[in-house]
């Protein structure tokens, strides 16, 4: 069950066959896991090459480790395909800059390149295929007529180099325009970023880890590009609002039928952070409005859902039925209610949805699909921050007061 009295076009042939099976194997679990056909791996073609290196590596330790104890021999086994798929996933990091999966939200993992419960998935499976896999196919390509062993192989080889090679050209591209995509984000529309991302549907299908790699990877841009503009715009926006100057009359007109609704209006009995969530809502309201028309962006529709986003009439802290169940999170599901309330009393588009619904990022895991969403959940966070820092301050500042006052305080004489 080694390499020994094997040729090489039979060796070609195994490399191949258990590609195949691979590619098997990762098609129905992937499909199953995403509802849907996937057709697995960076190549085109029904064939994962890290299952054949994989399958090589094993049959290749068989014939030195089989004298061991059944133990030592899985730990080898799973030693080795670790390694494999550690040094495959750095390798396309490295190359492509790109993290084709990520194990990061599983226990014991590695830099989200291995973890245990596969490694120990592919050990199970390496005892199955040296036991009962390998001999029975080994034993059918020795079977094969020497005419197909001199031109089967051949075909395969020049097939998996063309595959191969417009595979890599293909991710080379994609990696051009993701890295494109990471750098004019804000320049782009939502149009023009779907159509680079649809152009390789079948990498991200195959790949859902890719998605989400991309997903962060944009986002930090974002977060980078609006922590600079936040500076920036520092004294014009946020000390416009601390001073409290009047707002624009264009962004009135754009919420003044909002602002001026009763029930909205009761948001102004409920307190947020160091005032009520009305005071704290017209702020993000105010500051996305800026941002997004700095930005060119849609502020309309930012302004509107930023001031919808936290359209609760109950206290956060102190919450139970029947406006929130004491068990449930407030993080996590205010914005569902909040967007139940916003589309009882108004019209919302897309934006102003996706706004309210995902304003709570990362805490709600879907990243916003629009850029306006992010500019209303970061500046959402920033304020709210802001306000908590400040609310922290004056409170040390009254209990030094206190302490000041209570230390000059005339005692009481005591009675003889």
């Amino acid at each position: 069950m080694t390499f020994n009295n094997v040729t090489v076009s039979q060796i070609i042939i195994l490399f191949t066959i258990y590609s195949f099976m691979g590619w098997i194997i990762e098609v129905v679990y992937r499909s199953i896991s995403q509802r849907q056909f996937i057709n697995a791996g960076f190549l085109s073609g029904p064939f994962l090459p890290i299952y054949g290196f994989g399958a090589a590596f094993i049959i290749g330790l068989q014939s030195l480790i089989h004298p061991w104890p059944l133990l030592m021999e899985l730990i080898v086994y799973g030693l080795v395909l670790t390694l494999i798929e550690y040094f495959t996933g750095l390798a396309f990091e490295k190359i492509f800059k790109l993290k084709l999966w990520d194990y990061s939200n599983y226990k014991f993992n590695f830099q989200g390149r291995v973890c245990l419960l596969f490694s120990t998935f592919w050990t199970i499976m390496a005892l199955a295929f040296v036991t009962f896999i390998h001999p029975v196919v080994l034993r059918y390509v020795r079977s094969f007529d020497e005419s197909l062993l001199r031109i089967f192989p051949i075909v395969i080889v020049v097939y998996g180099i063309t595959d191969f090679v417009f595979s890599i050209a293909s991710l080379a591209a994609f990696k051009r325009k993701i890295t494109y995509l990471y750098s004019e984000y804000f320049n782009l529309t939502d149009a023009e970023i779907e159509k680079i991302l649809s152009s390789f549907k079948r990498l991200r299908t195959a790949y859902p880890d890719l998605r989400r790699y991309i997903n962060n990877n944009i986002n930090t841009g974002i977060k980078n590009r609006m922590s600079t503009f936040m500076k920036s715009i520092q004294e014009k926006i946020v000390l416009h609002m601390e001073g409290r100057k009047a707002f624009e009359h264009e962004f009135y007109d754009i919420i003044s039928d909002i602002q001026a609704h009763d029930e909205f209006l009761k948001l102004k009995l409920h307190h947020h952070h160091n005032s009520s969530i009305y005071d704290h809502v017209m702020d993000v309201s105010y500051f996305s409005y800026r941002a997004c028309k700095f930005m060119k962006l849609d502020y309309r529709s930012a302004a509107r859902g930023a001031l919808l986003h936290d359209f609760f009439l109950y206290d956060w802290r102190h919450h139970d039925v029947p406006d929130l169940p004491a068990e449930k999170n407030h993080g996590i599901e205010h914005p569902k209610i909040a967007l139940a309330n916003a589309r009882k009393h108004f019209t919302l588009n897309e934006i102003e949805e996706d706004i309210i619904r995902k304003h709570m990022w990362p805490l709600t895991l879907v990243p916003p699909k629009y850029k306006e969403s992010f500019i209303v959940s970061f500046a959402d966070t920033y304020l709210a921050s802001k306000e908590f820092v400040n609310n922290f301050k004056r409170n040390k500042a009254l209990k030094r007061e206190k302490k000041r006052a209570d230390k000059h305080k005339p005692r009481k004489k005591r009675g003889h």
